[in-house]
């Protein structure tokens, strides 16, 4: 044994025995591929944010491990699971944040130290409102080894996952997911930030999660708003709290958030697409006030419910596959199997929302283990309690935190008990497609990802 991979194993096992890291002795041992961005975050908490011209003094401020790439491989191996990380970091400032990752016994041989270029930073300023505004120097982000990619994708094996941002050169996303899929990988491709145009719309991923501003974009890009009412960023909905932030994301991408968002999830489907996106302060402004989160107001009671599931129709026609669509603190909508639906948030006082995009797209991602509806479900609530911390990868929580959260109450506009809501939406898709209650359950698009990659037509924007 080299003394790197004994340095690392010792990393893992000290991981493996503290409190807010991995539990050794839960169950999951998914194996997640993260190709994303590495970044140092800088995070200066403010009364308010200064307006132009104007110097504010600050309350306090810290730095961290942040990017959505390795925010999302903090959160997967919280959650339980075997995570590898590719991405590129500098040599001269680097260290620091490859330690972070050690720490959570993620393996880091794929990320790449880079002489000529610093590592990715993220200036991320917080209010006391919990909402944010963020600003990324991309650095050796940009610049992650083809090589390193190949390597990583290609040992890649059918169960395994490989999770995608938005923070690294659409062309490396595009390898990655292409080569994962011949692998027979389940390929989790997080939308954050919004892409600008056609040429970063990833094609060949399984599942595709958005959030409102995200989904309002990329039908803008498919021309698929079918001429319906499109939800923009800004609106009363886009401005809830939830899943959207993330301190090394964009919107997940979402900007500003505030309590955490829940997110329903694909529930079933023949293979789907799923983009994993919580709204990252970053880039997405739709994240909202804690006092809305707090509500936990029905998607329907904020007058967005007819344009979201519009959007998500149309998106869903033109990819050829699922969407989940993240609403902040109104919860979550998605359209699987031609049938529209909605999850409850879980409502909390939020403190930070940067990293709670990336917590949901992790946990979901290393949670293959469980039935669909707990994974969602359990992936919300870890998101819940991120936002109810300050800092990106630190306020992520532990998997035995998450499951010891008590359940949601039909009051506070939860789904059904889990066992229910499986038995519900399986019924519900299998009724959709006329098979009748009776019919075999649709299989889960990323517990089966090779069926998935074998029954999809993909779209080829």
């Amino acid at each position: 044994m080299s003394a790197k991979t004994a340095e690392r194993s010792a990393a893992r096992a000290d991981a493996a025995a503290r409190p807010g890291t991995v539990d050794a002795e839960l169950p999951s041992r998914t194996r997640v591929l993260v190709v994303g961005s590495v970044n140092i975050d800088d995070a200066v908490r403010v009364p308010r944010f200064p307006g132009p011209g104007e110097t504010l003094g600050a309350r306090s401020s810290d730095t961290a491990l942040g990017g959505k790439g390795a925010n999302q491989a903090v959160a997967a191996a919280r959650a339980g699971a075997a995570v590898r990380m590719v991405g590129a970091v500098g040599t001269r400032d680097g260290s620091a944040v490859l330690g972070a990752l050690d720490a959570d016994g993620i393996d880091t041989e794929g990320v790449a130290r880079l002489d000529d270029l610093p590592s990715g930073r993220a200036f991320v300023f917080i209010d006391d409102r919990a909402e944010n505004s963020i600003v990324i120097v991309p650095g050796a982000n940009h610049a992650i080894p083809e090589a390193a990619v190949r390597e990583a994708c290609r040992a890649l094996r059918p169960g395994e996952v490989l999770l995608l941002q938005n923070e690294i050169p659409a062309a490396t996303s595009r390898l990655a997911a292409r080569l994962a899929r011949e692998a027979g990988a389940t390929v989790v491709w997080n939308a954050a930030p919004a892409p600008e145009g056609l040429q970063e719309l990833i094609e060949g991923h399984d599942l595709l999660l958005v959030n409102e501003h995200e989904l309002d974009r990329i039908a803008t890009l498919l021309g698929a708003t079918d001429n319906s009412p499109s939800v923009h960023p800004g609106s009363a909905t886009s401005r809830a709290a939830g899943p959207q932030g993330g301190a090394g994301s964009a919107a997940q991408a979402g900007t500003g958030s505030a309590p955490t968002t829940a997110t329903g999830g694909s529930p079933h489907g023949e293979p789907t697409a799923i983009a994993l996106s919580g709204n990252d302060s970053r880039t997405d402004p739709a994240a909202g006030s804690s006092a809305g989160a707090a509500s936990g107001a029905d998607p329907a009671a904020t007058g967005s419910a007819r344009s979201v599931e519009s959007l998500l129709t149309a998106v869903a026609s033109a990819t050829g596959g699922d969407v989940i669509c993240t609403l902040g603190a109104a919860g979550a909508a998605y359209r699987v199997g031609g049938v529209f639906g909605r999850a409850a948030a879980r409502p909390v006082e939020a403190v930070d929302t940067t990293a709670a995009g990336d917590t949901f797209a992790g946990y979901f991602a290393a949670l293959a283990d469980l039935p669909l509806p707990r994974r969602l479900r359990r992936a919300l609530d870890a998101a819940s309690l991120a936002v109810t911390r300050p800092g990106a990868s630190p306020s992520i929580p532990a998997r035995a935190e998450v499951e010891a959260l008590e359940p949601l109450s039909r009051e506070s506009h939860a789904a059904p008990p889990e066992a229910d809501a499986a038995e519900t939406e399986t019924a519900a898709v299998n009724s959709h497609r006329g098979t009748g209650p009776a019919a075999a359950p649709v299989p889960d698009p990323v517990a089966a990802p090779a069926a998935a990659a074998n029954t999809t037509e993909r779209n080829t924007t």
